[in-house]
C-alpha cells in the first residue's frame, strides 16, 4: 500500500511519481499487534451492542434521528482545508522536500469522511422512509442518484473537461475510464498517468456510492455491523494477495477493493454514532489513540525499508480507525487552540471549496504551462526562490479554478438539491 500512499511528483517539472520499496521483518511487534486488535474489535463491539436498548424506528419529526449529524460541523471543514493542503503538498513537491511526512494522510482523511457522511445520510433516509409506513426505496434511490449528481458528479465532469481543454494525455486517450468512473481501475492496469492521478480516489468514491445504498437500506439492520466490518476487511486482504497481481496490474492498490477500510469504517463510525455512541466515547478515544500509534509504527519500519509481513496490511486499516476519531472529536468540537485554528474564516473557505480544489489542484501545473511556460523550462524556477514563486503560481491558480468550479457550479448544484430535497 505504501507503493500509492508514496506517490508523488519526483520533481517540479514532471507529473511522473515514485515508489517505495518493502523489506525488512522485526518481528517482536507481532504480539503487541495481535493483542491490540483483539482490543479494538472488543471497543467496536461494545460500541455497536451498546445501542441496543435504543429505539430502532422513530418518528419522522424525530429530533433524535437528526441529532447525531444535524447542522454543519464546521470543524469538519477545517480539516477538510488541512487535508487539501497536504494531498497538494504531495502532488507539488519533490519528494526530497516533502521528507518522511505522510502528506498524504489528507486523501485517506477524505475517503473516511466520505464513508461517514453518506452511510450517515442513508442511515436517516431509511428511518425517514420507514417512518412513512409506505413503499419508500425506488423513490428514495433516485432522490439519491439524483443529488449525488447535482452534489458530485457535475464538477466532477467539468474538472474532466478542463483537463481535456489543457490536454491532459491521459484523459484523451482513456475517456470512457474517467466518464464511467473507472479510472482506478485503468491507473491499476497501466500506471499513474501525468496530472490527473488523483482522479483514482474520486473513481473509488463514486463506486462506493453506487453500491452503499443498496447495503444500507436493504439489509436488516441486525446484520449492518456484521456486514460493514467485513466490507472493511476486504481491504487488508486484497493487500495480502496484492503480489499476486502483479502480473496483471501495475499497480493493485488501486483497485475498488483495497480503498474497503477507508469507506467502511467511515460508514462504521456513521452507525455507531447513528445508534447512540457520543463522539467524545473514551472507548473510541482509545482506539484512536492506540490505531494512531500502531500506524505511526508500522509507516515508521516502512520508511527505514523494513516493513512487517503480515501486519503491514493493516497499517492503513489502523490509519482509517484514527481518520474515524478525528471525525469525531471535530464533530463534537475543540474548544482549545485547535478549534481557533480550525474555525478561522481563512480555514473555513478553504475547507468549503476542497472539493473543487481537489478536482483542480492537480491540473494548475498544466494550466501554468500553458499560460506562464517559462514557470517549467528556466531553471531558475528548479530551486529556491524560483520554487517557491512556481509553488505559488500553481496555488494560486488552483484557488482560482476551485473558487470558480465552487461559485459557479457547485453552489447552484446545491440549492438545487435543497429544492430537490425541500419537495420531497
Amino acid at each position: 500500500m505504501n507503493k500509492l500512499l508514496k506517490s508523488s511528483q519526483t520533481s517540479a517539472r514532471s507529473a511522473g511519481w515514485e515508489f517505495l520499496r518493502d523489506g525488512g521483518e522485526p518481528a517482536f511487534l507481532i504480539s503487541a499487534t495481535i493483542q491490540f486488535a483483539g482490543h479494538l474489535a472488543g471497543h467496536v463491539a461494545r460500541s455497536i451492542n451498546s445501542a441496543k436498548s435504543i429505539p430502532r424506528s422513530l418518528p419522522t419529526g424525530s429530533a433524535w434521528i437528526l441529532r447525531p449529524m444535524a447542522g454543519r460541523a464546521t470543524q469538519i471543514d477545517g480539516l477538510r482545508a488541512f487535508a487539501m493542503l497536504g494531498v497538494a503538498c504531495v502532488h507539488w513537491l519533490p519528494r526530497d522536500l516533502r521528507g518522511p511526512f505522510p502528506f498524504e494522510l489528507g486523501l485517506f482523511y477524505f475517503l473516511v469522511l466520505t464513508g461517514y457522511l453518506i452511510t450517515g445520510a442513508l442511515l436517516r433516509d431509511r428511518d425517514r422512509g420507514e417512518a412513512s409506513g409506505q413503499p419508500w426505496k425506488g423513490a428514495a434511490m433516485k432522490q439519491f442518484q439524483l443529488r449525488r449528481g447535482l452534489r458530485i458528479l457535475a464538477p466532477y465532469y467539468a474538472a474532466v473537461a478542463f483537463a481535456m481543454l489543457m490536454g491532459a494525455h491521459d484523459i484523451r486517450t482513456a475517456l470512457p475510464w474517467y466518464l464511467f468512473q473507472g479510472s482506478n481501475i485503468h491507473m491499476a492496469l497501466t500506471g499513474w498517468p501525468d496530472f490527473t492521478a488523483h482522479f483514482w480516489s474520486l473513481a473509488a468514491q463514486h463506486q462506493f456510492y453506487v453500491l452503499w445504498p443498496f447495503v444500507i437500506w436493504w439489509l436488516p439492520k441486525r446484520w449492518l455491523p456484521g456486514v460493514m466490518i467485513a466490507f472493511v476487511a476486504i481491504a487488508p486482504i486484497s493487500r495480502t494477495f496484492s503480489p499476486m497481481l502483479k502480473p496483471w496490474f501495475m499497480m493493485p492498490d488501486l483497485l475498488p477493493s483495497f480503498a474497503c477500510d477507508y469507506l467502511g469504517l467511515g460508514g462504521l463510525l456513521a452507525l455507531a454514532v447513528h445508534r447512540g455512541l457520543a463522539f467524545d466515547h473514551p472507548g473510541l478515544r482509545r482506539a484512536t489513540w492506540l490505531s494512531f500509534f500502531g500506524y505511526a509504527i508500522l509507516y515508521g519500519f516502512n520508511e527505514a525499508g523494513r516493513t512487517i509481513p503480515g501486519l503491514q496490511v493493516i497499517q492503513q486499516t489502523l490509519l482509517s480507525i484514527a481518520c474515524c476519531g478525528v471525525i469525531a472529536a471535530a464533530s463534537k468540537g475543540f474548544q482549545d487552540w485547535r478549534g481557533v485554528i480550525l474555525d478561522h474564516p481563512a480555514i473555513q473557505h478553504l475547507g468549503r471549496i476542497s472539493y473543487s480544489l481537489y478536482l483542480f489542484h492537480n491540473l494548475s501545473p498544466l494550466l501554468a504551462g500553458k499560460i506562464l511556460p517559462w514557470l517549467w523550462w528556466n531553471p531558475w524556477f528548479e530551486h529556491g526562490l524560483g520554487f517557491a514563486i512556481r509553488i505559488s503560481v500553481f496555488a494560486l491558480l488552483a484557488w482560482l479554478l476551485g473558487w470558480l468550479c465552487w461559485r459557479f457550479i457547485e453552489v447552484p448544484m446545491q440549492g438545487m438539491k435543497a429544492r430537490l430535497g425541500n419537495a420531497s
